[in-house]
């Protein structure tokens, strides 16, 4: 057993491996602070979402979680020497911009089914600003078939350790904060696509609550 973040916890020896790497790595760009980790249920499925500011997300992510994680990554960023490797061992699978990859969407309903932990950024996309935009169907689709726990995630930092479209890392404090689990109303609408609009909702009204603790921490 390997204890982190005050929780036990068993991951593959070379992701663990690959675990302290990254914590290493947050700890020499700026300090890694973490809240509410506890939150996320020691077994069985659970869907994380957050924010979305830079290339590194996943990574501070995982480095804060007390579990290991599955996130997906778009397929261009395999076909990088190296790259593709790298963050294969970290449990990224590749997933196609543009038109909806229902491949993805069915790998991603498995693993969660199967008792893992993804990652999913529901803005699709990186923000320009930091600011939050709105949530697209994917996260909602999933949230809805796979029926796992649902855990929001803020995060701070990032976008300043790698900002968008740099290749130059700062030094900049990290900071995550883990809420508690969702409880996504699937009320009845119309359309499935309304339905997934008011669930989209819930998920960045809960990610920005906890933007507004994080000020407070």
């Amino acid at each position: 057993m390997w204890y982190t973040n005050n929780q036990f916890w068993t991951p593959r020896p070379i992701y663990r491996w690959g675990h302290r790497l990254t914590s290493l790595f947050c700890k020499t760009v700026g300090r890694l602070e973490t809240h509410g980790v506890a939150h996320i249920p020691r077994e069985g499925g659970v869907l994380l979402i957050s924010n979305h500011v830079s290339f590194l997300d996943p990574v501070i992510i995982g480095s804060a979680a007390n579990r290991e994680i599955h996130f997906m990554a778009r397929s261009t960023a395999f076909d990088i020497p190296g790259l593709g490797k790298l963050i294969s061992v970290y449990n990224a699978y590749p997933v196609n911009r543009g038109a909806p990859d229902l491949g993805a969407l069915r790998r991603t309903i498995s693993l969660l089914q199967d008792g893992n932990v993804v990652l999913m950024f529901p803005e699709g996309t990186r923000s320009v600003d930091g600011t939050l935009g709105k949530a697209r169907d994917g996260a909602c689709f999933i949230a809805h078939r796979a029926g796992v726990p649902t855990i929001p995630v803020f995060h701070s930092g990032a976008e300043r350790v790698l900002p968008r479209n740099s290749k130059r890392l700062r030094r900049s404090k990290l900071k995550v904060i883990f809420g508690e689990p969702l409880e996504l109303t699937a009320e009845e609408f119309e359309t499935r696509r309304e339905m997934y609009q008011h669930m989209g909702n819930q998920m960045m009204e809960a990610i920005a609550d906890l933007r507004d603790q994080m000020l407070n921490l």
